[in-house]
């Protein structure tokens, strides 16, 4: 059985469990916290196995591997700052809403570069190569789309955090980096996605399409625990984790498609 159809039963499990979980409340609130506190850690280090796994199967070190070293190296940080969370509100019983930002979002915000640079590095490299970059009008489209999501989220989440006297500095600025940041990875992903989808196989473009699908349940979760997190309204067991979850998951499958697609491109070539 191939890895990929692997993982895609684990995350059908374990998102069904997450679902049980949520839904009955099995236990208690403490076991809730503990579940909830556990699967992202579990996911992310998942994702971490499926990416380290992608990039070692590039023998060439060229811009494709240094591409997928920078995911990995953003989800290795996205993975510490969720096992920081899990030890803070599990292991030492702090209360992170009260102390909101903890060394847990610095961890999270810093993922955001490595990540965003291995997407550029990708896009720029397949330019370079002069492999088809598609029809510009549907970048502008893109774009044009884009800034409309953007001006949206500006005008109804993030302008009234930015006006709350109530809300620190600080806090005001991780509560907008994450909704900020998460746009800059899925407009790159996105476009990754439609470029590898001209070369005329979807066994191509699927590792880039999983991993713009991760990235847009990142940012609808990151959204979404802005507003909750600032009107104080988030907790633990709350059904926007199963975002979380599933981005980590399936960039873990973005990981395990690419891997194939190398062994692949290597049985072809020895055939």
């Amino acid at each position: 059985m191939k890895k990929s159809k692997m993982l895609w039963i684990f995350a059908g499990v374990l998102i069904l469990f997450n679902i049980i979980m949520y839904l009955t409340r099995w236990g208690g609130e403490n076991v809730l916290a503990v579940v909830s506190d556990a699967l992202p850690v579990l996911c992310a280090l998942v994702s971490l196995i499926c990416l380290f796994y992608a990039f070692k199967g590039f023998k060439k070190f060229d811009f494709a591997k240094i591409a997928w070293l920078m995911i990995f190296i953003g989800i290795t940080a996205d993975f510490i700052a969720e096992t920081i969370y899990g030890i803070l509100e599990i292991g030492l019983k702090v209360d992170v809403n009260k102390v909101f930002p903890t060394i847990a979002d610095y961890f999270w915000c810093f993922a955001y570069f490595p990540l965003f640079v291995g997407l550029a590095i990708m896009f720029f490299g397949y330019r370079k190569s002069g492999f088809p970059m598609g029809n510009m009008k549907l970048y502008g489209l893109i774009a044009a789309i884009c800034l409309v999501l953007s001006a949206s989220i500006i005008y109804y989440l993030l302008v009234p955090i930015m006006t709350d006297s109530q809300t620190g500095p600080l806090a005001k600025f991780f509560y907008l980096f994450y909704p900020v940041g998460d746009i800059f990875l899925v407009i790159p992903a996105i476009i990754l996605m439609y470029i590898t989808s001209l070369f005329g196989t979807g066994t191509i473009s699927k590792p880039w399409k999983y991993l713009a699908i991760g990235f847009i349940c990142f940012t609808l979760a990151d959204l979404i625990y802005s507003y909750l997190s600032w009107k104080n309204l988030y907790g633990s067991g709350n059904f926007i984790d199963l975002a979380w979850h599933s981005g980590y998951l399936l960039i873990g499958l973005a990981g395990l498609y690419q891997r194939e697609l190398i062994e692949s491109f290597k049985e072809g070539a020895n055939v």
